[in-house]
């Protein structure tokens, strides 16, 4: 007896929700950087001195999108918390002529996922995966900052099911990034930041992800509320991309593409020593083969 042509479509469907959240090794079907955690002078390296950075992002979704933008309609119900630390200590070398810097990423992550029509219902909490920067520059010119760095991220964590933190491969990342300030105060700017990743094989599945790209951005005026107090306030968004198929026997030919738009607000206090706090949200639109939901970043850093 042949299967109607409901039940085909319903197996069809449940297919290709596996593929995509197969092929990705993560409920957030991007690669390793989750966009979203930089917006407002991204591209803007801090003086020499150690820095530390604390990223709270909130990530919700219910729609999983297809080739198409469609969404595929499983019963997807996924949140997401991300608690990061960052450490970056930037040297009083030069190279080229830029502030030389190196650093580290390490990620807590939450995710509670719910798919009904792959019955999953699970949620974990765990360490992902470290990200190891060895070389971090920055340039500074009067109304101009350029960075570029070069990364590696770690598969330090476990990669057993749709909510673990970890992808379960290593992935090298290039960085370059710029902000332009249109007046010589630096009251109101431009920046835009870059993230390329090129990735390993997971050897527990012989898929290797396609190389991925994330674009951050940001416009924003900084307002002086006192002599020590400054405020940042603007739109920002993201972009992000997948640029090669992922390859294997069991892989996928579908590759992701998302984009993001909000707003952020900042203060940065000069004193005692200088601190700063951001609070950004994002609403993603135009996804595909992927999570689309909205996030919110709240971000304090420390500067010593």
């Amino acid at each position: 007896m042949k299967k109607s042509t409901r039940t085909k479509c319903i197996g069809a469907v449940i297919l290709v929700a596996v593929l995509i959240l197969a092929g990705s090794g993560t409920a957030m079907a991007f690669g390793h950087y989750t966009p979203g955690v930089e917006g407002i002078n991204a591209a803007t390296l801090p003086p020499p001195g150690l820095h530390y950075l604390m990223y709270n992002l909130f990530y919700n979704s219910d729609t999983l999108t297809d080739d198409n933008g469609d969404d595929i309609d499983v019963g997807l119900d996924l949140n997401v918390y991300a608690n990061v630390h960052r450490f970056a200590y930037i040297t009083n070398q030069k190279l080229l002529g830029a502030d030389v810097g190196v650093g580290t990423i390490i990620p807590l992550l939450y995710t509670n996922i719910e798919i009904e029509a792959l019955g999953v219902d699970e949620d974990t909490f765990g360490i992902g995966d470290i990200l190891l920067e060895p070389l971090i520059l920055g340039w500074h010119f009067p109304q101009l900052d350029v960075t570029a760095a070069l990364g590696v991220f770690t598969p330090t964590g476990e990669n057993d099911a749709p909510s673990d933190p970890g992808l379960g491969y290593w992935s090298i990342m290039e960085t370059l990034g710029a902000t332009y300030y249109f007046d010589s105060a630096r009251t109101i700017s431009a920046s835009v930041l870059t993230r390329w990743l090129q990735n390993t094989e997971d050897d527990d599945t012989d898929i290797t992800a396609g190389a991925d790209m994330v674009a951050e951005y940001g416009v924003s005026k900084m307002i002086p509320l006192q002599e020590t107090l400054l405020l940042f306030a603007g739109v920002t968004g993201y972009s992000y991309a997948q640029l090669a198929e992922d390859s294997g026997d069991t892989s996928s030919d579908e590759k992701f593409i998302g984009h993001a738009i909000g707003a952020e607000v900042r203060l940065l206090s000069l004193k005692p020593f200088p601190m700063q706090m951001s609070l950004r949200y994002s609403y993603e639109y135009g996804a595909e083969n992927t999570t689309e939901g909205q996030s919110a970043c709240l971000t304090l850093i420390g500067s010593f």
